[in-house]
C-alpha cells in the first residue's frame, strides 16, 4: 500500500502530503530526508520518468517536472510496474489542475486542499490479506463473518482457495482482498504459491494444543516464502471448553496472536480492529 505522498516545489517547500500509514523512515529524521531529497531532485531532469530507491522495509518512488518534486513512499512488496503507473497518474493530474497555480503560488499550501479526494481515488490499492492454517480452525468462517454472510452451521472443506473482496473495508488507501487457503494436507503442495504477494497473513488455529503446535510449520513456511509479508495469528474457538489462551498460542508460534469466536457477530469489528492496527503501522 502506498504509505505517504509528498509534493514539494522545487525550492523544498512542501505543496501538498497525504500519509495514508507509518513511514520506514524515523520520525526525528523523516522532514529533513524528505527535505534534503527534494533538493537533490529539484537538480534532476527525470521529466516525469519514475525512479526509486530501496529501504529496509519501504521503498520511495521519485519524479519531478519543471516546478515540482514527487516523492511516494509504498510497501516494499508492491508491484513496482503498478505503483510507478499510479505515480505517473498523480503527477499528471496534478499538473494538469495546478499548473497555473504553480506559476504564481504565494507558498499557502492550502489552496492545493481540494486535490485530497483526487489522491484517495487515484491510488487505492488492493492488499491481499491470506487466511492460513489446517482444515477446520474456523477460516472459512472468519471469510463469512467479516464478509456478513451467514455463518456454517457445519464444516465444509475449502477446495483450492476461496478469494473474496470485503465490501466496505477500505484501511488508508487499501481494499482488502481475503484469500482463504484450503487447509486439507492434499493442497499442502500449493499454500508456498498462495501465500505469495501477501502483505498479511493470518494464521487461524482452532486453540488446541496440538494445532497450534502443528501450526508452527506455516511460520516456517512464510518465512521462507514471503519474508516481507506481516503474519499475525488468531486463537480461534476460545468459546470451546480447554481453548488454550492467545497468549500461550502466541508463546508456541512466537507471532502476535489474538483470541477469536468467528461465530460470534461481535468479533466482526475485532477482526477490522486488528486487520486496520497492523496495515497502518506495517513498516
Amino acid at each position: 500500500m502506498i504509505r505517504n505522498i509528498e509534493i514539494l516545489d522545487s525550492n523544498g517547500r512542501l505543496i501538498f502530503m497525504k500519509k495514508y500509514g507509518a513511514s520506514g523512515i524515523p520520525d526525528d529524521v523523516f522532514n529533513d530526508f524528505m527535505l534534503n531529497l527534494a533538493k537533490t531532485l529539484s537538480r534532476a531532469n527525470l521529466d516525469g520518468t519514475v525512479e526509486y530507491m530501496n529501504l529496509k522495509r519501504t521503498r520511495l518512488y521519485y519524479s519531478n517536472t519543471d516546478k515540482s518534486v514527487f516523492i511516494f513512499e509504498a510497501d516494499k512488496n508492491d508491484d513496482l510496474n503498478e505503483m510507478k503507473a499510479k505515480m505517473k497518474t498523480i503527477i499528471h493530474q496534478f499538473t494538469a489542475d495546478y499548473s497555473n497555480t504553480m506559476e504564481n503560488w504565494n507558498g499557502d499550501p492550502s489552496v492545493f486542499e481540494s486535490f485530497n479526494e483526487k489522491v484517495d481515488e487515484l491510488t487505492t490499492t488492493l492488499l491481499k490479506l491470506s487466511l492460513i492454517g489446517f482444515s477446520g480452525v474456523g477460516k472459512t468462517t472468519i471469510l463469512k463473518l467479516i464478509r456478513e454472510e451467514e455463518l456454517p452451521r457445519e464444516h465444509i472443506p475449502t477446495i483450492g482457495v476461496g478469494i473474496k473482496g470485503v465490501k466496505g473495508a477500505m484501511i488508508g488507501n487499501t481494499q482488502l482482498v481475503c484469500w482463504d487457503l484450503a487447509g486439507q494436507e492434499r493442497f499442502k503442495m500449493t499454500w508456498d504459491k498462495f501465500i505469495k504477494a501477501s502483505s498479511l497473513i493470518v494464521i487461524v488455529t482452532d486453540s488446541t494444543l496440538e494445532n497450534a503446535v502443528k501450526s508452527r510449520f506455516f511460520v516456517r513456511l512464510i518465512k521462507e516464502e514471503e519474508p516481507e509479508a506481516n503474519i499475525v495469528a488468531l486463537a480461534n474457538k476460545q468459546d470451546l471448553p480447554n481453548a488454550l489462551p492467545p497468549e500461550k498460542i502466541e508463546e508456541i508460534l512466537g507471532v502476535k496472536t489474538y483470541g477469536f469466536v468467528a461465530i460470534d457477530p461481535m468479533n466482526r469489528s475485532k477482526f477490522f480492529e486488528i486487520v486496520r492496527s497492523i496495515v497502518m503501522g506495517m513498516v
